[in-house]
């Protein structure tokens, strides 16, 4: 009842009162109360086969509408993860806007990837080596990733990171989003590590490589810019997860979201240095981008633009 509340949007009591007023309407009990909440009927089950039927038609047939939309104002729903949607993504929204004044654009800054098929959002920018094949969109940019630490860090195991030193294993923070455990690979050009700490969250990791306690993996975009990191030494950045600007088939005319893909593929891929890094660098400084305009148009997934 709770979760069913939440999602709806309204209290427990509406909840409540709701399923009790259809159960009356209907004849028959479509749950059964139980301490651990509700379990569904036989003829719940039924109602809820009926309902998804329902839901599904009710999403084609506002994907179809939306699809014939001609209008170049209008709401515009994008999907971010909350680590892209830094200065730079901002200065982009900004000229965004100023250029299309018409277009109510809202950010959904979620860490879970919502629903394009559902349309939770109308434009995705994912990081992902796979997108869904039955989305639309292009590889804005590639990415590389490195090894990064605290300046005090670096100083403190000089020695180890030189090969002077072979005793002293390196702390290292372990960034695991799932239950996955670090390939061994990610330490092909580091001395012995031992893990620091564990964590799920690229801003703690990052949080707590600033503090000194270990070295980070992250991307170049997230680790150079950082005041209080620097690229560990003598090791090289290697290729990371691919950022990819996606939206349903069926709106990928709808002018307002043409326009935006064409837009932020373009900036995304003039600031190609910063995700990349430097060419032939394994320990010095990056580059930034020159902010050349990109003149490009979307293509399907399966045949991704250079």
């Amino acid at each position: 009842m709770s979760g069913a509340a939440r999602v709806l949007g309204v209290n427990h009591a509406t909840v409540s009162r709701q399923l009790a007023k259809a159960e009356e309407v209907a004849g028959v009990r479509f749950f059964t109360r139980l301490a651990s909440g509700l379990q569904p009927t036989e003829a719940g089950q039924v109602a809820i086969a009926h309902a998804e039927e329902v839901e599904a038609r009710m999403v084609a047939l506002d994907m179809a509408l939306a699809s014939r939309d001609e209008n170049e104002q209008g709401e515009l729903k994008i999907t971010i993860p909350p680590l892209l949607a830094d200065d730079h993504f901002a200065s982009d929204l900004k000229e965004f806007k100023e250029l299309h004044p018409g277009i109510d654009i809202s950010i959904l800054g979620a860490t879970e990837v919502l629903n394009l098929h559902r349309r939770e959002a109308d434009v995705a920018i994912r990081v992902t080596r796979t997108p869904e094949e039955s989305l639309w969109g292009r590889m804005m940019t590639a990415q590389r990733a490195g090894w990064f630490a605290s300046p005090a860090y670096v100083e403190r195991y000089a020695d180890v990171l030189a090969g002077r030193d072979v005793e002293t294993r390196l702390p290292y923070i372990s960034f695991t989003p799932s239950a996955q455990i670090c390939p061994s690979t990610l330490f092909a050009d580091l001395p012995s590590c031992r893990v620091a700490f564990h964590t799920d969250d690229m801003v703690s990791a990052l949080s707590l490589a600033r503090q000194g306690v270990g070295i980070v993996r992250c991307s170049h975009f997230l680790g150079d810019p950082d005041p209080a990191l620097v690229r560990v030494p003598n090791v090289a950045l290697t290729d990371h997860v691919p950022i990819w600007v996606l939206t349903h088939p069926d709106l990928r005319h709808v002018p307002r979201v043409t326009e935006f893909m064409r837009f932020i593929a373009g900036r995304f891929s003039a600031r190609r240095r910063l995700y990349m890094g430097p060419d032939g660098d394994i320990a010095g400084n990056s580059m930034r981008a020159d902010g050349a305009k990109f003149e490009g148009t979307t293509t399907s997934v399966t045949e991704p633009a250079e």
